[in-house]
């Protein structure tokens, strides 16, 4: 069984340019990041390399099937899925974690990675 990699994002985004986004503000926190732009991809991505926990967001074309693949596989479904959206939207009867900020972000993946250790 694999072991979640510390301090890894898994980034699923179709947008290029908010993928980009994403990825230069987790890096320059210090983070490894891997890249996704479908929930296919991203479920190949996170049996090989076991991200901390996956961000997306919820205007991605395949977000339904993303939580549903993760939910299916007994080793991810432990890697939280988390949305950063200002907003603060609600999302009832999904194990979706939903922050306002990467900042919220950076302390979740921190205690996250002092667990995994």
């Amino acid at each position: 069984m694999h072991e979640t990699s510390p301090s890894t994002v898994l980034v699923v985004e179709d947008v290029e340019e908010i993928r980009s986004h994403m990825n230069a503000m987790l890096v320059q926190k210090g983070h490894r990041v891997l890249n996704s732009s479908n929930a296919e991809d991203a479920i190949r991505i996170a049996k090989e390399d076991r991200p901390l926990l996956i961000l997306t967001d919820l205007d991605l074309p395949t977000f339904e099937e993303l939580l549903q693949k993760v939910g299916e596989h007994d080793h991810l479904d432990q890697i939280p899925v988390v949305v950063v959206d200002i907003d603060l939207v609600e999302i009832k009867d999904r194990d979706v974690k939903v922050l306002s900020d990467f900042d919220q972000l950076d302390e979740m993946l921190r205690g996250l990675a002092e667990s995994a250790k």
